[in-house]
């Protein structure tokens, strides 16, 4: 009798513990696997971001690609204009260089024409023009105007107002006689100035 009930003992310690570790265990696993269920979402969710990062950088690289290309692009054509800006400036510097060819009659003396006829232009000025070689009104009309202002600047800062924008203009008209003209564009003008 006493095996009964050591052996009824045995059996309902071994219930009750497995009753004890079911339950406990239960709990344990329902918690572990209610973590590792959030542990899987989460890496879900973090393999999710690293797709849409990678979708992003490849985008970015894309982009900088294409930036790359059109720097390179951009730099090309730099180097191009500078080229040309150089070939350029080298064919201005031959230019002025060169000497400027006198049409055939420079051989003949130019006649030495008043120049103050011309409005903006005084005594003084009149001086510096013939001192540049410019003494009749033939020889003004053919001087470019930035070649006047040249004149004018080497001359210093008390001739910087005077203005030979209309000293071509005016001298063509006197080279070719046509004095009525002359007048009337000289009435028109403001102290030599157009306006």
């Amino acid at each position: 009798m006493a095996l009964l009930y050591i052996l009824i003992g045995v059996l309902v310690g071994w219930l009750i513990e497995w009753i004890v570790d079911w339950l406990y265990w239960r709990g344990q696993v329902f918690e572990l696997r209610t973590q590792l269920e959030d542990c899987r979402r989460s890496l879900l969710e973090e393999q999710e971001r690293a797709k849409q990062f990678q979708l992003k950088i490849t985008k970015l690289e894309d982009e900088s690609v294409k930036l790359h290309a059109a720097v390179r692009e951009l730099e090309a054509r730099l180097d191009k204009t500078i080229n040309e800006r150089d070939a350029a400036l080298q064919e201005l510097q031959a230019l002025k260089a060169q000497p400027t060819a006198e049409p055939a009659a420079a051989a003949e003396p130019e006649a030495h024409d008043d120049l103050k006829k011309i409005e903006g232009i005084g005594p003084k000025i009149e001086s510096l023009l013939n001192q540049a070689g410019i003494k009749s009104f033939a020889a003004l009309a053919r001087t470019p105007v930035e070649k006047l202002r040249e004149i004018l600047q080497a001359a210093g800062s008390r001739f910087r107002l005077a203005d030979p924008t209309t000293w071509p203009r005016q001298a063509k008209m006197a080279a070719e006689e046509r004095w009525n003209e002359l007048q009337d564009y000289q009435d028109a003008l403001n102290g030599g100035r157009e306006g």
